[in-house]
């Protein structure tokens, strides 16, 4: 009904005129003494041609209407799909149309091939940059050990408190360079996910390994149990993510220590309202069983204000104003991947009493 209204206001002025005309030949056959019953079958006759013509019209019009809508929905129609031009205008607006979708394919090719070489040249600079990282740790840890092989060499001493500072921003600028490389990788149009069945224990234990230099240095315990338990996921980007949660959770964590769980099924430590019966019910077919890893720290904690947004691309809140290194992408990294991995990803935290992340990898079927 709306259509046609609209089709009518349209389409007001040949009614206009067409009324108009059939009053000045009314008054013309009057005034030449033509009777009033002839003229009003003559005038019945034209009213019937032009409802006739715009209720024709109307379903041309409403025709139109729709493929035009079906041409926005999916704007890369081609030409067969377009009813052809009844008028001189419709042609051009269609060539225009086309004219669009050919520069909107243009841009977009043009975009994707500076993506793809934005990431392989990323790719070429960070595993380019790793040869001269990797040259200065091996001198620094030969300073280093040559220090502490010194008979009159303490842990306190000037030196070997700046070589350790020294191993320290070195490993931070591995982990942006990394962390850059991630990050183009992610948005590119295509990536290099290789689901397989992994052994949760051989993602962990590196990612531990990793950081156990920074855990030692600030006087940190570790807890971790070993697990027997399968996932299907991508080793390399899932272990990219527990890097990501490690260093958050040894860069915030003054005191106390981080403690990582790794379970299937029903857990003592989940607190989350409404995942209980979900997990009974998982729990009791003993062949599925949902993968769940837990990690806890002692640290400052995040404030309630800023939890709903710390996986936000850039958002530091206040912990990322106080430490002046934050960048903003580590949680949003986090968050992206597991999306694109299937896994879901929830942090929880009080402020003062440390922060709790977990990954939840799906079902898989049990291992044991």
């Amino acid at each position: 009904m709306l259509n046609f209204r609209t089709y009518l206001r349209e389409n007001s002025g040949w009614l206009t005129v067409n009324l108009f005309l059939a009053l000045v030949m009314t008054a013309t056959m009057l005034l030449n003494g033509i009777p009033a019953q002839e003229i009003g079958y003559g005038m019945l006759l034209c009213v019937f041609v032009t409802v006739a013509a715009a209720v024709l019209g109307f379903g041309r019009h409403r025709e139109s209407l729709r493929q035009l809508e079906e041409m926005r929905q999916n704007i890369t129609v081609v030409q067969s799909v377009v009813k052809a031009p009844e008028y001189l205008y419709e042609t051009y607006y269609q060539d225009s149309i086309h004219v669009l979708v050919k520069e909107k394919d243009r841009i977009q090719n043009e975009l994707t091939a500076r993506q793809q070489d934005l990431t392989e040249y990323y790719s070429m600079w960070v595993h380019q940059i790793k040869t001269p990282i990797a040259a200065l740790k091996i001198l620094i840890d030969e300073e280093m050990s040559a220090c502490l092989e010194a008979v009159d060499t303490q842990e306190n001493d000037i030196h070997v408190i700046k070589l350790r500072q020294m191993q320290n921003e070195l490993f931070r600028i591995e982990q942006y360079a990394d962390m850059a490389l991630q990050y183009t990788r992610l948005g590119a149009e295509t990536n290099d996910f290789v689901f397989e069945h992994v052994m949760l224990d051989e993602v962990i234990r590196p990612s531990i390994h990793k950081y156990a230099r920074q855990f030692i240095q600030k006087q940190l315990r570790l807890a971790y149990t070993p697990c027997e338990l399968m996932a299907v996921t991508d080793k390399k980007w899932l272990g990219f993510v527990l890097d990501q949660l490690l260093s958050n959770a040894v860069k915030y964590t003054k005191q106390g220590g981080v403690t990582i769980h790794v379970c299937g099924g029903e857990h003592p430590w989940d607190d989350i309202a409404g995942e209980q019966k979900e997990d009974q019910a998982a729990a009791s077919d003993k062949s599925v069983q949902r993968i769940r890893i837990i990690i806890e720290d002692t640290g400052i904690g995040i404030r309630a204000e800023d939890l709903p947004r710390v996986c936000e691309k850039g958002y530091t809140g206040y912990n990322g104003h106080a430490d002046k290194y934050s960048t903003g992408i580590g949680l949003y990294l986090c968050r992206s991947i597991l999306d694109k991995l299937g896994h879901s990803f929830q942090i929880t935290s009080k402020q003062g009493r440390g922060t709790r992340a977990e990954i939840v990898l799906g079902t898989m079927k049990g291992n044991s």
